[in-house]
């Protein structure tokens, strides 16, 4: 399956949301250039969707070039693949990024691995 490719600043969204409203927290580790962006490194994010794309397209919309820079990897135009998910403590595939449902007050972890020593 093909990821949709996220906004710039010129483009329209592209997710709109599924009309359902959510609140779950979202926690980024391994990504220091956006810390300042969320204040910190986990946020309370509401959001109208109920996948991880949905969730990923819908923080790239809203909150800019910094956050698409971080998360998307143009050359494969999809997930940067040095990013791991986790839904409520659980590594998610990155096959299941269009289908695997989220709900109200889930937790969803970016993890950016890092190489080096």
């Amino acid at each position: 399956m093909t990821d949709r490719i996220p906004p710039n600043s010129k483009d329209e969204p592209a997710f709109k949301g599924s009309g359902e409203t959510i609140t779950i927290e979202v926690e980024f580790l391994g990504f220091p250039a956006i810390y300042d962006f969320f204040h910190g490194s986990s946020i309370e994010h509401t959001f109208s969707g109920n996948t991880l794309m949905d969730l990923i397209d819908d923080l790239i919309s809203h909150c800019g070039e910094r956050v698409r820079e971080a998360f998307w990897d143009q050359k494969i135009n999809g997930l940067d693949p040095s990013i791991q998910i986790m839904l409520n403590q659980e590594y998610v595939k990155g096959t299941d990024l269009h289908n695997l449902t989220i709900s109200q007050g889930d937790k969803v972890t970016f993890l950016r691995l890092l190489a080096g020593g």
